[in-house]
């Protein structure tokens, strides 16, 4: 008896290992494998489109001449088809955040999938079939990132966040020049922002990143120009 609650653990253990924390592994190689790319950063914006923050911010990248990647979300698209147009008429480069911003991890596998699954055909005809996928709450398990690879399809991480969910922020230029210091590639930020001081951050984050990469000599690169760059930089 004994031994079979003992094999029955290992295998649940087993499980549990390959389906949830073997794309974690993943992650890690991947975010290892872009830091270690200088001269290149990727400016990426999750959870849209809203119709304030998401404008303001193409605005902002129109003035700048900055390329991004945006993730969105298919519940929030469906309220906001004009920023949809906008975005689909950019130079931006357009993924998938899934449908609902569930947590990954916290529904089950089949829905987990269904879900991901789910915002590219909430985005057909805005994104292309084979358009990238950023998880939720950076959680995925074994079988979505499966099937988005059987499709052809990226599944994006990310280097460091600004943390612009959080209730106090940093001072923007601070932050930064903390980001460039330390070589992050990837940058985490979100464009669905309602209130107007989280709005104010993301757009002067933005504005320096941009400004202190150029001072720098920095390229800034969609998420599609960074993975190219890898694979030509491959031995």
């Amino acid at each position: 008896m004994a031994t079979a609650v003992l094999v029955l653990t290992g295998l649940l253990l087993f499980m549990v290992g390959t389906i949830y924390l073997l794309p974690q592994a993943y992650r890690l190689l991947q975010v290892r494998r872009w830091n270690r790319q200088r001269g290149l950063l990727a400016l990426t914006y999750d959870d849209g489109p809203d119709p304030v923050t998401t404008p303001a911010l193409l605005d902002l990248l129109d003035e700048l001449g900055a390329p991004a990647t945006f993730y969105l979300t298919g519940f929030r698209a469906e309220g906001c088809p004009e920023v949809i147009e906008r975005l689909r008429g950019s130079r931006h480069e357009l993924g998938t955040h899934a449908h609902f911003h569930w947590h990954g991890w916290r529904i089950s596998p089949l829905r987990e999938y269904r879900n991901a699954m789910a915002g590219y055909r909430t985005l057909a005809g805005v994104v292309a079939p084979d358009a990238p996928f950023r998880p939720t709450f950076g959680k995925i398990t074994l079988p979505t990132l499966l099937g988005m690879w059987r499709r052809g399809r990226r599944v994006d991480w990310w280097s460091i966040p600004t943390n612009d969910t959080d209730d106090e922020f940093e001072d923007p230029g601070r932050l930064a020049r903390s980001i460039l210091d330390r070589g992050k590639t990837v940058v985490l930020m979100h464009c669905h922002h309602d209130e107007p001081h989280r709005r104010a951050f993301i757009l002067a984050t933005t504005r320096a990143l941009v400004e202190q990469a150029r001072e720098r000599r920095i390229e800034l690169v969609t998420m599609a120009g960074l993975t190219t760059r890898l694979a030509s930089a491959a031995p």
